[in-house]
């Protein structure tokens, strides 16, 4: 896991109750190769301010461990390679230290074929 910040502004405490994050935005390619390393993108926003967790479920039966917490707005780099063919749907979610969780992402799907 590669974090990235800056990936966009970081907002102050909206003040009194803690609100979840938002859903974190996913992105990486659409097409890969088995056994092909991908890199995928998961930007993530806490309206609060707040440093967050991001999970990533691959769609293969394999998830991400919950990484570091980083700070809203940061740009987390996760890379998966998958081990057979077929048409994957990538979901991130995320949340924050009270721990308030994120709803899942939009999906993201990946086709992967054979060499």
């Amino acid at each position: 896991m590669l974090v990235l910040l800056g990936a966009c502004e970081m907002a102050g405490p909206l003040g009194g109750e803690n609100h979840r994050p938002w859903s974190p935005a996913v992105s990486g390619p659409s097409a890969a190769l088995v056994g092909e390393r991908l890199e995928f993108s998961v930007v993530v926003f806490d309206p609060d301010g707040d440093r967050v967790r991001v999970f990533v479920a691959w769609g293969d039966g394999d998830t991400s461990d919950y990484g570091e917490f980083v700070f809203s707005g940061a740009e987390v780099i996760f890379e998966h390679s998958y081990r057979e063919p077929g048409t994957f749907s990538i979901s991130a979610r995320c949340h924050d230290l009270e721990p308030k969780f994120s709803d899942w992402s939009r999906p993201r799907a990946v086709s992967v074929t054979r060499p």
